[in-house]
């Protein structure tokens, strides 16, 4: 697969990141079982997948009922990304899920670069700004992801320690 970087423009481009605090390898197996996206996933969206964990070919029904539908399919799994594409729907292009590790946690980044198919929402996407949409909704989606890795019993990433204060100037040194 080409890298969505490197792809043509596309007519809807949406990045959006969150950290998590759990460890990558954690989130990356949330993210890998697609076949149970439909038990964290925020609402409208509908997924069905028939093998999993997720690896290059694997194949994802999507539907944001009742007007949008597409397949998801995974094109590479590689320790810092998951790459797929879009087609046979509503929409026609690529997404791309980066990992990296933080002191925090996990910085989990979403990106898609996308056509809409249908007449009608190219119509729509060149009257509302559905980048901004579907940022919102990666919002959602990054909470229940992190809610999912709690569920889970997934250890937490602990809380980095505050830096210690900078020696005071003027102290006294011993002679």
């Amino acid at each position: 697969m080409t890298s969505p970087a490197a792809s043509r423009v596309r007519s809807l481009v949406a990045v959006d990141e969150g950290v998590l605090p759990y460890g990558e390898d954690a989130v990356r197996r949330v993210l890998l079982d697609v076949q149970r996206y439909h038990e964290w996933w925020p609402k409208p969206f509908a997924f069905e997948a028939r093998e999993g964990p997720a690896q290059p070919g694997t194949r994802l029904w999507v539907a944001q009922r009742p007007l949008f539908h597409w397949v998801a399919t995974v094109t590479a799994v590689e320790p810092e990304r998951i790459d797929m594409t879009f087609s046979d729907g509503s929409w026609e292009g690529e997404a791309r899920w980066t990992l990296r590790p933080v002191l925090e946690g996990t910085a989990v980044v979403h990106r898609i670069a996308l056509d809409p198919r249908p007449l009608w929402l190219k119509v729509v996407a060149g009257r509302v700004d559905l980048a901004r949409r579907h940022s919102r909704h990666m919002r959602a989606v990054f909470a229940a992801l992190e809610k999912r890795l709690s569920a889970l019993g997934e250890p937490r990433v602990p809380e980095p320690a505050p830096p210690s204060p900078p020696p005071r100037s003027g102290a006294l040194r011993p002679a």
